[in-house]
């Protein structure tokens, strides 16, 4: 008796694509400079994921003046925070949910975000990368690719001068699902809240800074842990958990 091949097609799991969208600002432009905060925002597909990134660290260094114009955090409060190799494991983790990353001049926010994995001894991302600014040169040209020229076109706009972490993620990733076809509108977001990890830090002494002085790491992982899963905050409507 001849068998009957099963002609039916095998199961086949899929998902949506996860992409994570960040931003980094730093204390300047050279390559030995450092991240002062790091926002990130997740996409499953072409829906904004609930979750999203948003940490301060001390960077060790002091920041260029145009710098502190740009992210609004002097060099006395950042000696307060976070070392970024305290939080850098829970950081890659939270990353590596990403299938692609996402960024407006990725060549400028990788160099820093993967030297300060590699000064933490944590390995480097591997996802594919997509910059929001190259492929606006190709739709626009390079003189509509600055990200406030790139928002005016898809009638987006900052709220604040100073440019914070997670509204210019939240914002390229508005960016992002305009330049891959997406009709999806992500909401106006009208206020956002500091950094998760932000600490308190005394008033600033009179005068020039001191030195700064050597800063113990925390002492297990799960210290870290604690600051980067502490309850939701809330952001005119967008829920930000880190």
């Amino acid at each position: 008796m001849r068998r009957a091949f099963n002609m039916s097609i095998p199961a086949v799991h899929t998902r949506k694509k996860r992409v994570i969208v960040l931003d980094t600002e730093t204390t300047g432009a050279l390559p030995w400079d450092r991240i002062v905060t790091l926002g990130a925002v997740r996409l499953e597909g072409d829906e904004l994921d609930r979750q999203s990134l948003y940490l301060i660290f001390d960077p060790r260094r002091d920041s260029h003046p145009a710098a502190i114009q740009s992210h609004g955090y002097d060099d006395w409060m950042t000696r307060f925070q976070d070392l970024f190799s305290d939080l850098a494991p829970r950081i890659h983790a939270w990353l590596s949910w990403a299938d692609e990353i996402v960024m407006h001049g990725c060549i400028f926010d990788m160099q820093y975000l993967q030297r300060e994995l590699c000064q933490a001894s944590v390995a480097e991302l591997t996802q594919p990368t997509f910059c929001t600014m190259e492929r606006a040169v190709e739709l626009w040209g390079r003189e509509s690719a600055d990200l406030d020229e790139c928002l005016k076109r898809i009638g987006k706009s900052r709220i604040y001068r100073i440019h914070g972490a997670l509204e210019d993620a939240y914002l390229t990733a508005a960016l992002y699902l305009h330049q891959i076809g997406s009709k999806r509108p992500i909401a106006r977001v009208n206020s956002w809240s500091p950094p998760k990890n932000l600490k308190p830090h005394p008033p600033r002494p009179p005068g020039k800074l001191p030195r700064r002085t050597e800063k113990k790491r925390l002492g297990t992982i799960e210290d870290a842990h604690l600051i980067l899963s502490q309850g939701p905050a809330r952001a005119s409507g967008l829920l930000i958990e880190t």
